[in-house]
């Protein structure tokens, strides 16, 4: 198992996992989200085959509508 630090969080996940997979494992479809990792803002066309590292910082960042 590797661990990341999600949200403040520590997560484990298996070792190989990319962003598609931390985002099903969490239950989110990953369209009002965006992930930041690093510092780095990740982009929907790089998350399957962007691979999570032992101690990444990864963001997640909900969209909420409203006025």
């Amino acid at each position: 198992m590797i661990t990341i630090d999600l949200n403040g969080q520590q997560q484990p996940l298996p070792p190989g996992s990319t962003v598609i997979d931390l985002l099903s494992i969490i239950g989110s479809d990953g369209k009002s989200v965006a992930v930041v990792i690093n510092d780095h803002i990740i982009r929907p066309e790089n998350r399957p085959s962007h691979l999570l590292q032992e101690g990444d910082r990864v963001e997640l960042l909900i969209f909420a509508g409203g006025g």
